[in-house]
């Protein structure tokens, strides 16, 4: 069987997907390596290289404002990366090159400069997705579990003190929600609500069968 190296020569995008396979899929040295046809000591460099910013290639079309101080470099997902690199992404990637002036396909990368309205914004588009995906995931996911963390973290309730919105009452609400769902007992432990509790006068009690 080739492996993708043997078909093509390794390019500045695969050893970046190369580093992104490992830092954010799981992957591992021995399993990239073997993908894309070269030693483990390569992959290591790649990764050495990353992490000391040696991988980003300043192109013809960097932007200058790339380089500001406060700039971020956010990677793009790795199925836009593999799009990218087919050269036939799809609409909502053509959306993101066409539209995004952050947008670093060459490097695969978004260049954010954030500003408090900005900072304000994903605060609180976080707080309205998760509350989404609790609505719609199924109970026996992975994500539930993933947005029940977020949801009993200090990090949620600092954001729905700063947008005047009571963590307490809608930790209740979720609760309650999933319960009628057939939740486990678990939800109520993580989101840290008393057994028993009062919401719009009604006082709700955990069924014990749950």
């Amino acid at each position: 069987m080739q492996t993708h190296a043997k078909k093509n020569k390794v390019n500045h995008l695969d050893k970046i997907e190369c580093v992104y396979r490992i830092q954010h899929h799981g992957s591992t040295v021995r399993a990239c390596a073997k993908r894309f046809g070269v030693t483990d000591k390569k992959v290591i460099s790649w990764l050495s290289m990353h992490e000391k910013g040696e991988l980003i290639k300043q192109h013809a079309q960097w932007s200058p404002s790339w380089n500001r101080e406060n700039v971020i470099q956010h990677p793009l997902d790795l199925d836009i990366l593999q799009a990218i690199k087919r050269g036939n992404p799809t609409y909502e990637d053509s959306i993101i090159s066409l539209f995004d002036p952050e947008l670093d396909a060459v490097n695969c990368i978004s260049h954010v400069e954030w500003q408090d309205e900005e900072i304000e914004k994903l605060c609180l588009w976080m707080v309205d997705r998760s509350l989404e995906i609790l609505r719609d995931v199924a109970i026996d996911s992975e994500d539930l579990i993933v947005e029940l963390e977020f949801v009993s973290s200090n990090y949620f309730a600092l954001i729905c003190k700063a947008f005047g919105f009571d963590h307490v009452e809608l930790r209740k609400g979720i609760y309650h929600e999933l319960r009628l769902r057939g939740v486990n007992v678990f939800a109520l432990e993580m989101l840290e609500i008393s057994s028993v509790y009062t919401r719009s006068g009604v006082t709700y009690v955990p069924n014990s069968e749950y």
